[in-house]
């Protein structure tokens, strides 16, 4: 059994995709995981790594609900690669936070109670 992201656990099939080994280093923890080639980074931070606060809000990278920090640089995250992270950094909504109080932007989705796809609220 292996982990197939954007799904359910399954077997692997006959014509198995190989894993890539990368390290990724998330809100300030390296990250070191076997990801398929074909996996999004969307789908390594919210299921691979339970970082749920990425969304995917209309999967044509129109809203901008996926966007996290790639060494600093706003990047939607439903149209990169996971493997494209490799030795990067990357900041989700998770990580802007300090201990003692809330980024503006959190502020910003909690006084809106977590309205983030951009259909509601533009991104």
């Amino acid at each position: 059994m292996r982990k197939q992201y954007g799904g359910t656990q399954q077997a692997a099939p006959q014509d198995d995709v190989p894993e890539c080994r990368i390290t990724v280093t998330v809100n300030g923890d390296t990250k070191v995981v076997d990801v398929e080639p074909r996996v999004l980074l969307a789908h390594l931070l919210r299921e691979g790594l339970g970082l749920t606060g990425t969304h995917i809000g209309c999967d044509t990278t129109s809203c901008g609900a996926c966007t996290v920090l790639v060494d600093g640089t706003p990047v939607k995250s439903c149209t990169m690669l996971a493997v494209q992270a490799d030795g990067r950094n990357v900041t989700t909504v998770e990580g802007i936070a300090t201990t003692q109080q809330l980024h503006p932007v959190q502020e910003g989705f909690k006084e809106e109670h977590g309205l983030q796809c951009g259909f509601c609220t533009r991104g």
